[in-house]
């Protein structure tokens, strides 16, 4: 997987586009133009990392809707739309697509300059979350039916002893199980434990559910 960020401008103005791309390489940053979105989802390689700076109207498809498609691939990258005709309405929208910033024509090279040094640190954030996600769920399956049953009471507190009431099992057998979670898991204690669980789509709503309930909370003989 390539590890040096690249900043994808996309922009029917070639001047435009040679503009943002000679500023954005003066900060050592990687640039690749495009003429238009058209051209730019049909070189997209998820791996890469980096952000998206476009214009929002251009011929062909507009940057809110290059936007809307990335969403609807499923696909996460930082986008900044620019655009000289701004409305809070198409804002409002852009943002709630996922859009880190929304710029108006014309733009100061420094909200550029800070634009993508933002998006760049978030790509890197949200890749990072992605390759813990994935690794927790990788762990998770590792774990037999038995050792899942033991993680969830785990994870609301519930004692070894209480486990092994509700489960019918020996004491000796919880403490098997929580050694094996622990070690399968990659971690030594609860609260990390809890955090990769939340990572685990499966697994999330069932924490929050137990948490809003209070189940962690009750006393236990």
């Amino acid at each position: 997987m390539p590890t040096n960020p690249t900043v994808f401008v996309i922009d029917d103005d070639p001047a435009a586009r040679e503009s943002i791309g000679m500023l954005i390489r003066s900060l050592g940053l990687q640039v690749e133009t495009f003429a238009s979105a058209e051209q730019y989802l049909q070189s997209f390689d998820a791996n890469r990392p980096g952000c998206v700076v476009t214009d929002m109207r251009m011929l062909g498809l507009s940057g809110l809707e290059l936007q809307e498609q990335l969403v609807e691939m499923g696909e996460r990258i930082p986008v900044i739309l620019i655009s000289a005709h701004a409305n809070m309405q198409i804002a409002v929208k852009a943002m709630r697509n996922g859009a880190i910033t929304f710029l108006e024509k014309p733009c100061q090279q420094q909200e550029i300059v800070d634009s993508v040094n933002e998006a760049i640190a978030l790509d890197a954030r949200w890749r990072q979350e992605s390759k813990e996600s994935a690794e927790a769920k990788e762990n998770y399956e590792k774990l037999n039916a038995g050792e899942r049953e033991v993680m969830k009471l785990m994870m609301v507190g519930k004692a070894n002893k209480v486990i092994a009431n509700r489960l019918d099992v020996s004491l000796r057998t919880v403490e098997a199980r929580r050694h094996n979670v622990f070690k399968k898991m990659n971690v030594d204690n609860i609260p990390d434990l809890t955090r990769l669980a939340m990572k685990i789509d499966e697994l999330r709503a069932e924490i929050e559910s137990n948490a809003d309930s209070g189940e962690g909370m009750e006393e236990e003989e």
